[in-house]
């Protein structure tokens, strides 16, 4: 899009908020606390019954917008009042501005077109739609066929990452809606049966959020995208290599991004304001992920690898799995935790499928995919494996002598386990280690996928079933003084 001066591209800003169903004035003076200024565009609209107001700042320059630029809208934003600013320009931003946004209600924008492409500000949310089919648990499914996968808590909300509509949603548990949804990116290419041209999607994979912008992995593609959570655009493409497919985390000050590879074999520190990165390969022979996790303390970052580990100096026929723990501060690694279960002289071929760390018990808890240890309990201090949680196959499972807990999280003196091949959520005393509840969460192919929790509200996505499942855990009949069955033993 070329605009024929500064006027134009002004207007242009203006009119693309307008379409969006916001009132916007060009060059508006705003009286603030201490003087007058003039704005570029003024905008407000209404969201969730509340008015809000953001500032916008227009830059057809040739050059890149610098620090101070972003120092200024941020004075004028403070002034008047706004609830944010955004600053408007095709040639972007030096690292400097880039870097002063931190932790501040100002977006940059390096492309209206863009902007125009993927923001959403009017209004829009859709019922979640309740469903007790007598298939296990009621479920909320999505309006359309989205299959939700990866959950992400981020205040009262959830972010749905959705493979079957490539699309990310931000879902409020309690009122049961969508309030947004943001479009990833589509790709051409040629249909391989027929050689004509066809739109394909890169599905999203792992997210963590770092002030207030999304950062996701999209499967098949180059790239970690990131969105801003407040106008639902995408503002940067990472291009990295082995591309979007691999997890993610983030530091406990939000300051860093780290995202592990499943295609090369290296993971990568990313400065989440200036996007900039470094690359630290696996430990020799590593290769794949499938789990990431930072620690609270911020010094040490644990990584589920796949493939190529050693027990005692000896690499057995198979998987090989193992946890690399990585000290940041010393920029090296402190252990390599060989998770796989020898047979025979011959490996598992089990993985590392989450990792959730308990710090009030010094605790770090693996759950392991394909593998009949269930989750792994390691200390962490020495890192090592002191309790495998060995759950049995349930009648649900049909197929695999492993139960696959996808997802693990703690809730209060409470283990929860997502067993996706018994379609169950387990629940564990984490002193005993032993189940005191499960819940069947019904059956359909490949399981749940995610657990988060939100107050005393356990929300679990389930691809196939097209939904969240939502379990109030203060109406179940959960409570400390009921007793272990025999479901599952710590050895």
């Amino acid at each position: 899009m070329k605009f024929s001066d500064w006027r134009a591209y002004q207007n242009e800003v203006a009119a693309f908020f307008r379409r969006q169903g916001c009132n916007a004035e060009v060059e508006k003076i705003v009286q603030g606390v201490r003087a007058k200024h003039e704005v570029d565009v003024h905008v407000k609209f209404r969201r969730s019954g509340i008015e809000c107001t953001w500032v916008v700042e227009c830059k057809l320059w040739k050059t890149k917008v610098p620090k101070e630029k972003v120092m200024a809208l941020k004075s004028i934003v403070d002034d008047v009042g706004a609830d944010r600013g955004i600053i408007v320009s095709e040639k972007g931003f030096q690292s400097g501005a880039l870097d002063a946004v931190r932790d501040t209600n100002i977006t940059l924008v390096t492309s209206i077109e863009e902007f125009e492409r993927t923001a959403s500000t009017n209004s829009s949310e859709e019922q979640l739609i309740y469903s007790d089919s007598g298939n296990g648990m009621a479920i909320y499914k999505f309006p359309d066929d989205s299959k939700p996968q990866h959950l992400l808590k981020y205040g009262d909300f959830i972010v749905s990452a959705n493979w079957g509509s490539v699309t990310i949603s931000i879902v409020d548990p309690k009122k049961r809606t969508i309030v947004r949804t943001v479009e990833l990116d589509r790709y051409e290419s040629k249909s391989p049966i027929t050689g004509e041209r066809v739109i394909r999607k890169h599905p999203p994979g792992a997210m963590a959020i770092a002030e207030g912008r999304l950062f996701v992995g999209q499967v098949f593609s180059d790239f970690l995208l990131v969105i801003d959570i407040e106008t639902h655009s995408i503002v940067k493409r990472i291009y990295l290599p082995g591309g979007g497919e691999g997890q993610i985390a983030v530091s406990p000050d939000e300051k860093t991004i780290y995202f592990a590879s499943n295609k090369e074999n290296q993971f990568y520190i990313i400065d989440s304001a200036t996007y900039k990165f470094e690359s630290i390969n696996y430990p020799s022979g590593g290769r794949g992920c499938m789990s990431l996790c930072a620690d609270p303390g911020g010094r040490i970052i644990y990584i589920g690898i796949q493939r190529g580990g050693k027990l005692n100096g000896v690499s057995y026929f198979g998987g090989n799995c193992f946890v690399a723990v990585y000290d940041l501060s010393r920029k090296e690694y402190l252990k390599t935790l060989y998770l796989a279960e020898i047979n025979n002289g011959r490996s598992d071929d089990a993985t590392p499928a989450c990792i959730e760390i308990d710090s009030k018990d010094q605790k770090i808890y693996i759950g392991m995919f394909q593998s009949m240890r269930g989750v792994c309990v390691v200390d962490s201090n020495s890192y090592e494996i002191f309790a495998d949680i060995r759950f049995q196959k349930g009648d649900h499972n049909k197929h695999f002598n492993w139960v696959d807990p996808l997802s693990v999280k703690i809730y209060e003196n409470y283990l929860l386990s997502l067993n996706r091949n018994n379609c169950e959520l387990a629940v564990l005393d984490k002193t005993s280690l032993e189940v005191i509840e499960t819940f069947y969460l019904g059956e359909a192919p490949n399981g749940p996928r995610d657990l988060e929790i939100i107050s005393d509200e356990v929300i679990i996505s389930y691809p196939e079933r097209n939904g969240l499942i939502i379990l109030d855990i203060e109406a179940t009949s959960l409570n400390k003084s009921m007793q272990p069955t025999a479901n599952a033993a710590a050895d």
